[in-house]
């Protein structure tokens, strides 16, 4: 049910494990495993081991870091040491034996672990982040909990206020159904349209407690009925599993084979179904914790998200009220949802670029 968009010889050396292939002096490209509890997490270093260094945290939760390599990598890894982080139990991490570790808490202390390995690693004295969807609110939990090792963050179609992100959602399709029910429709179409209702007002009140099966329905089920994509703009740019599968080059850009390419859906579904049958996780809001974050935040969404909803970075901006208008920047690209790194990564990387170029901190 999971529908997340999906779409070496190792060393071990104190703990870690990792391979290199030196394109040249001013680049490299290793794998590593770093140790968390009861696990490891996959971590793909290319860039520049001169330049700042930027830990890439990718989506879901239950998303992999592959693709961004390929929508991102291209404009950023000639400026800055790019990590790409597979969160634990998903992408080429491994699966999560034990599912009560699959909560923030514990991500956010697998992420400092990360972070101190990479700056002891690479001789940094800070890190800088790129959160993308649920990276975005994981970014900023890490910020408000180890904020001293962060030098700059870019929060790309995040969040902050999951009973908005959640709310916003509902509220749109209703008013979607009110339209068409407005629009005198066949006896069996205005009875589809009423079930939609009764269930999205069911869920509307339900605290979303057990919510993996139902946001499913609201994100992926419902939208297409009522003429509309939750994650796109122009549904035409969508990446499928399938045409992954068939491009060997992107494969091999990533390092997966087609057999393990096909293991990440199972993984992110284990992922996803544990934090989304959690309600702490499906109504948690960090949006009045943003007043305590010093360090220099870039806000970017899409126009057409309706995954976070529309004003949703409207709304982190605007709570990030200790931040001057030097430190804190606003950016909604127009005609994209919520995937800008596939719709619109030429601006995407702009913006990140010049962001960073200013506040990196290496």
């Amino acid at each position: 049910m999971y529908k997340l968009l999906f779409a070496c010889i190792f060393l071990s050396v104190t703990g870690v494990t990792f391979g290199q292939t030196k394109k040249s002096p001013s680049f490299i490209d290793e794998e590593i495993r770093i140790p968390v509890p009861k696990s490891e997490l996959y971590v793909r270093m290319r860039g520049n081991p001169n330049k700042p260094l930027i830990i890439n945290l990718h989506g879901g939760p239950g998303g992999y870091s592959g693709i961004d390599i390929k929508l991102m990598g291209p404009g950023l890894e000639s400026h800055y040491l790019m990590a790409w982080l597979d969160q634990r139990g998903c992408g080429k991490s491994p699966v999560s034996s034990d599912s009560t570790l699959l909560n923030v808490s514990q991500y956010i202390e697998d992420l400092n672990i990360v972070v101190d390995t990479l700056i002891s690693r690479y001789h940094k004295t800070k890190i800088n982040l790129i959160g993308t969807s649920w990276g975005g609110m994981y970014g900023f939990l890490y910020v408000l909990n180890h904020q001293k090792k962060v030098g700059a963050y870019a929060c790309v179609d995040g969040k902050a206020n999951s009973q908005y992100q959640n709310s916003s959602l509902i509220e749109h399709e209703l008013r979607l159904i009110e339209k068409k029910l407005g629009q005198n429709p066949s006896q069996k179409e205005r009875e589809t349209l009423l079930a939609m209702q009764e269930d999205l007002q069911r869920i509307k009140s339900s605290n979303f407690e057990k919510f993996y099966l139902d946001v499913n329905r609201i994100k992926h089920e419902y939208p297409p009925k009522l003429g509309f994509n939750a994650y796109f703009a122009d549904t035409s740019k969508i990446i499928s599993t399938k045409s992954i599968l068939a491009d060997s080059a992107l494969l091999t850009l990533m390092k997966y084979s087609p057999k393990e390419y096909l293991a990440i859906g199972p993984k992110a579904e284990r992922v996803n179904r544990a934090f989304r049958n959690n309600p702490d996780y499906n109504n948690m809001n960090i949006e009045p914790e943003l007043r305590k974050v010093k360090i220099p935040v870039s806000v970017i969404q899409g126009e057409k998200d309706y995954v976070v909803g529309i004003k949703h970075a409207h709304l982190i901006y605007d709570a990030l009220t200790d931040l001057s208008p030097e430190k804190k920047e606003l950016h909604i690209i127009p005609n994209t949802g919520h995937v800008p790194a596939i719709e619109n990564p030429v601006i995407l990387n702009e913006i990140l670029n010049s962001f960073f170029g200013k506040h990196a901190v290496d």
